[in-house]
């Protein structure tokens, strides 16, 4: 039950810095964003280390560090930089139907790597979220004189699709180890893991004044700082406990709830209207969750 409950936490807080994280991005490039919400992150997790006296170096075996350094570069900094890129480029709406990716990548790589397998309740659950995630999506046409979406390109959908594939392959490749580790620990080695890349990419980058320019304190911080407290900080924590304490498939399933908050976030905040389809996603999804839970 309670890496149920942490998936459906990591899946609001994750859907409430996808809003804010949209709005960063117009400052914000996808490489600066991505190391700054990283830095962010590796600050809050060491100051809740040293608050629970979690040793920073714990006597592990030199292949945990390596593999949570693995994980940290394919689903913090490869995956985090192509989901801003395609968040960018296809706007939150087409983002959200992208990331439904994310579940059956967990799901394939964890038969494959960890040979899981689903109840019949968490199966059914599954293909309920699913469904409600694309029927949530279905958009009524157009008005004449309503505002131009974001323009669907074929190499943004590609970008998050990599994107999501990436997350789960970071996230299975360690589930075995979170088994026997502490979150947080495992969290810093990873968030360590992707700053150093990072740095590394911007530091041989061309544009790389540009990128830390864009680091400097601004008013956009206002928005990315709450954003990168929420969806990698809060949210990571609660998705890897998920992971740790439920199986990689049952998790993944209730993270795929955050495109329905996601629906609920923009009607409360931004004052979208809530039509019928997405009413009913949004019944779908809790009706799938419920199943999971109980699977």
């Amino acid at each position: 039950m309670l890496g149920a409950i942490l998936s459906l936490c990591a899946a609001f807080l994750w859907a409430s810095a996808v809003i804010l994280f949209k709005k960063s991005g117009e400052v914000f490039s996808p490489v600066s964003l991505n190391l700054y919400k990283s830095i962010v992150a590796l600050i809050l997790v060491s100051l809740t280390m040293l608050m629970f006296n979690i040793p920073f170096f714990p006597d592990k075996p030199v292949n945990d560090w390596l593999l949570l350094a693995v994980s940290g570069f394919i689903g913090i900094t490869l995956a985090d930089l192509f989901f801003f890129m395609a968040l960018n480029r296809l706007g939150a709406g087409i983002v959200a139907i992208v990331e439904c990716l994310y579940l059956p990548s967990v799901i394939f790589f964890s038969f494959i790597l960890l040979g899981e397998s689903l109840s019949i309740n968490a199966i059914i659950g599954g293909l309920l979220v699913l469904a409600a995630v694309f029927v949530g999506s279905i958009k009524k046409k157009r008005a004449l004189n309503a505002p131009p979406e974001v323009k669907t390109s074929l190499s943004g959908i590609f970008i998050g699709c990599l994107s999501m594939i990436f997350v789960a392959a970071g996230i299975v490749l360690i589930k075995e180890l979170l088994d026997r580790t502490d979150v947080l620990w495992a969290t810093l080695v990873r968030v360590v893991a992707a700053i150093v890349s990072l740095l590394i990419l911007v530091l041989c980058h061309p544009k790389r004044k540009l990128y830390f320019n864009e680091l400097k304190f601004s008013k956009a911080w206002f928005i990315a700082l709450p954003a990168s407290i929420a969806g990698n900080y809060l949210a990571l924590l609660c998705w890897m406990g998920g992971m740790k304490y439920t199986t990689a498939s049952r998790a993944a399933i209730l993270n795929q709830m955050s495109t329905i908050f996601i629906f609920i976030l923009a009607a409360v905040f931004l004052k979208e209207k809530i039509t019928v389809n997405k009413s009913i996603a949004i019944l779908l999804a809790l009706t799938g969750a419920f199943l999971t839970i109980l699977g």
